[in-house]
């Protein structure tokens, strides 16, 4: 598999092997606490929305948990976790065509996929983040749903069982994946020569897969299913059509002009749109060609398709749209790539696997010389480039580490719950750090005021009786006369109340 199985053995074997020391904030803190609750089987919900609801399920934390567990109580097991999951998307990628079409057409696809990880980034396959961990999973859909199309009926019910993996990680994806599903049966059930192959591993792991949410919809009062449906019928201002097309054209660019992690957009001049969809083009149409394979016309549908239910739903969406919420479309050159490869002349195959072999070793030299502390610490989207995204996050990982501390300093032995009230939204990252940290070291938290069920679960909702009550806000803003300020950092105030008694 050239770079990415490379880049993959290389990277887990780095992070076994020094088991550094991982300070989490913001999303990925809240990742890891769901994925600590996974490993409980207490983890109902997927990771939250910024719209009210969290993401329709939560088989990503389940997934992450085993990894956690492994590394536990503050290694990187979140970020080994993204490693594995990613791969195994990626090496399944080759092992379907290999399969269907044959070792050819296997080399071609793992060639091009090792190109695919480079212009993505590699940074971007470890990154323990939901809009990130569907992108992989996203080829393995689209490569699932087009041997599904040539008639596996198989290979149909794992694409249905991948797909809802897909939209239980990110809503985002799941315009496309209904859409591509409902098509995927009606094409199935209209045709007489479908091979069924072994469908009870496929059937039973969508039950499962599903399993979750429905407990969770007896469950909780509202449910998750209740809050989606209240959003999604309630009247929103749509997206204007340029900010999405400027969004979809910048994700499906990524190939071959590259990616930035958690970047708000990725600014595309009107050269590099023309050029990059002249080459969509050019590979469709060469894909296309007359006795074309059949593998190779499903993978451009379901490239076509991608890119414009994508287009139109990242149009619906309410508030800005950022490049992260379409970073998935960026498997669309991929699909065309793959189109290609089963009627590749051999001077091809071989010039694009020559090409990969050298790819490969620049990308695990780079990665070998990445410092371990940028890459297994620490996450966010707000930095608008690289230079403030290494930046940001060291003074973000030194601040949650010193507000711990502070927090710490006041508990005492029997301190097992403790609470904490989030006096500014910009302060909520820290807190999740926080309460993290205290969770791998045994100590529990309520999290409030209420409304920040959303991010933290219902489990730590305000409302029981703590030892000892936090308050984090902004410098400046009034404290309460009963509590004691123990820490001023970076702009941030601590202070903290024990309860009587």
């Amino acid at each position: 598999m050239g770079s990415v199985a490379a880049f993959s053995i290389v990277e887990a074997v780095r992070i076994l092997v020094q088991r550094p020391h991982v300070v989490l904030y913001g999303d990925q803190a809240l990742l890891e606490l769901g994925a600590r609750r996974a490993a409980h089987l207490d983890q109902l919900v997927g990771p939250y929305s910024r719209n009210g609801f969290h993401h329709p399920g939560p088989t990503v934390f389940y997934l992450l948990a085993p990894f956690v567990r492994l590394l536990e109580p503050a290694g990187p097991g979140l970020y080994l976790g993204a490693v594995v999951l990613n791969a195994a998307a990626l090496v399944a990628v080759v092992a379907v065509v290999w399969r269907r079409i044959g070792a050819a057409a296997a080399v071609w696809t793992a060639a091009a996929i090792d190109l695919f990880c480079v212009f993505l980034g590699v940074g971007t396959l470890r990154e323990p983040w939901n809009p990130y961990l569907v992108v992989a999973p996203m080829l393995l859909f689209v490569v699932l749903w087009a041997v599904g199309w040539t008639g596996s009926v198989t290979a149909a019910v794992w694409s249905v069982v991948i797909g809802s993996y897909e939209v239980q990680t990110h809503i985002a994806t799941a315009p496309f994946v209904i859409v591509m599903c409902g098509i995927l049966g009606v094409h199935l059930f209209r045709r007489r020569d479908n091979d069924r192959g072994t469908l009870w591993p496929g059937l039973v792991a969508l039950a499962l897969i599903w399993l979750v949410p429905v407990i969770e919809l007896v469950r909780d009062r509202p449910d998750n299913a209740q809050l989606m449906w209240d959003f999604f019928t309630s009247s929103h201002a749509a997206t204007p059509v340029g900010k999405a097309v400027d969004a979809a054209t910048g994700a499906i660019s990524v190939v071959p002009f590259g990616n930035h992690d958690y970047v708000i957009a990725l600014h595309r001049g009107p050269w590099e749109i023309v050029i990059a969809a002249v080459l969509l083009v050019v590979g469709a149409v060469a894909a296309l060609r007359r006795n074309a394979h059949p593998l190779s016309r499903a993978l451009v549908g379901a490239a076509t398709l991608a890119a414009v239910v994508g287009t139109v739903s990242l149009a619906r969406a309410d508030g800005p749209v950022f490049s992260y919420y379409a970073v998935w479309l960026s498997v669309v050159p991929l699909s065309i790539l793959l189109a290609l490869g089963p009627a590749a002349p051999a001077h091809a195959r071989r010039a694009l696997v020559g090409v990969c072999l050298v790819v490969a070793v620049l990308a695990v030299g780079s990665d070998l010389h990445t410092p371990p502390v940028s890459r297994t610490t620490g996450s966010g989207p707000w930095p608008l480039d690289q230079a403030a995204s290494v930046q940001g996050k060291r003074e973000t990982i030194r601040d949650t580490v010193a507000l711990t501390d502070a927090v710490e300093r006041v508990l005492r032995p029997g301190d097992h719950l403790v609470g904490f009230t989030i006096g500014t939204t910009a302060v909520w990252p820290f807190v999740a750090g926080v309460v993290l940290q205290l969770d791998q070291r045994g100590v529990q938290s309520t999290v409030g005021p209420a409304d920040w069920d959303l991010y933290f679960g219902h489990e730590r909702a305000p409302g029981r009786p703590v030892s000892v009550a936090f308050t984090l806000d902004l410098a400046g803003a009034p404290i309460d006369p009963r509590q004691t300020v123990v820490a001023e950092i970076d702009g941030t105030v601590l202070t903290a109340r024990r309860a009587q008694g």
